[in-house]
């Protein structure tokens, strides 16, 4: 599917889909093989223009929502006939209120996610034009359906990431080429 593609792009796991919910990520290795912060919001990022494009294309208004957090997950099997890999804890309930009041076709980061990306492209030395954040304003969150969340919810203030596409694929070219070599 369009975004399985991207997961192999960006080394993301994808762990399952819930409805309308593409749940994916990444881990401290063996599972998988990289723990990226930044290439989880860059796929988050190709995620909302893949689904624009495919929307044009077949002259459909269709838009997604992307809610990116960092931090520690519980995951295990579950089933006993259909077995799936599943995740558990606070985690999974900052990501479902991240996407849920994320603005349509944008990308919403926890501050912990935004801190960590930050870090992560200081310590690679990475051009800030890959991935820009923009403080959500307002006092609460709120879906598309005017439920309310607050920002204690998700662990404080949430941003929206915004990159140029000519920068991030620059980026990931540069990636790639560094680790053939």
């Amino acid at each position: 599917g369009l975004f399985d593609d991207l997961t192999d792009k960006y080394s993301v796991y994808k762990v399952e889909t819930i409805g309308d919910a593409y749940i994916a990520g990444q881990a401290e290795p063996p599972l998988t093989d990289k723990n990226s912060p930044l290439s989880v919001v860059l796929f988050g990022i190709d995620m909302v223009r893949a689904i624009n494009k495919w929307s044009r294309k077949r002259g459909e208004n269709v838009s997604c929502r992307v809610g990116v957090h960092h931090g520690t997950v519980l995951g295990g099997i579950v089933g006993n006939v259909n077995h799936r890999y599943h995740l558990f804890g606070e985690l999974t309930t900052i990501l479902e209120v991240l996407e849920a009041t994320a603005p349509e076709g944008k990308v919403q980061v926890s501050q912990a996610c935004k801190l960590v990306v930050e870090q992560q492209m200081q310590d690679e030395g990475v051009q800030a034009h890959v991935a820009l954040f923009e403080e959500r304003a307002g006092d609460q969150l709120v879906t598309s359906k005017g439920e309310i969340h607050e920002y204690e919810e998700v662990k404080g203030r949430t941003f929206i990431v915004k990159s140029w596409a000519s920068v991030r694929n620059a980026y990931m070219k540069a990636k790639v080429a560094k680790a053939a070599s």
